[in-house]
């Protein structure tokens, strides 16, 4: 009778570990919809979101875009996955959710966004937090 309820205790603990991770990537939309980008205006410097950042060369506003939508992709993708019980794939997403996560930490990083890069490195440590946890309980 312990050995069943600890093996649901563990699955429990793993779909909602699963579900949060999902969360975590739709929380990448913040990185849209929050002025994190810096915009000079007349000598002042305007914080605007990305839809009102233009400023930047067009190619790294395109890989902002499309880093951004892929995370939210990959999150709605995997609170699916929860919903349906659905296990086959969680593997590659859960990689394909930390690549993204890394990836656009470093792109950050590279064309100097401070303020996107804090935002997007909480996201990164709680997504690791959430895949410890996992890890940990089995």
């Amino acid at each position: 009778m312990i050995t069943i309820a600890e093996k649901e205790n563990k699955s429990n603990l793993n779909t909602i570990c699963d579900l949060l991770l999902g969360f975590v990537d739709l929380f990448s939309l913040m990185l849209i919809f929050l002025p994190l980008y810096p915009k000079p205006v007349n000598g002042y410097i305007y914080a605007v979101n990305l839809f009102d950042y233009v400023d930047n060369d067009v190619l790294i506003i395109t890989i902002y875009w499309a880093l951004f939508i892929g995370l939210t992709i990959v999150g709605f993708v995997k609170i699916l996955m929860v919903y349906f019980k659905f296990e086959k794939g969680k593997k590659v997403v859960n990689s394909l959710s930390v690549g993204f996560s890394v990836f656009a930490v470093l792109f950050l990083a590279m064309a100097r966004e401070p303020y996107a890069i804090v935002v997007a490195f909480l996201l990164l440590l709680v997504k690791g937090g959430l895949l410890y946890k996992q890890t940990k309980a089995g």
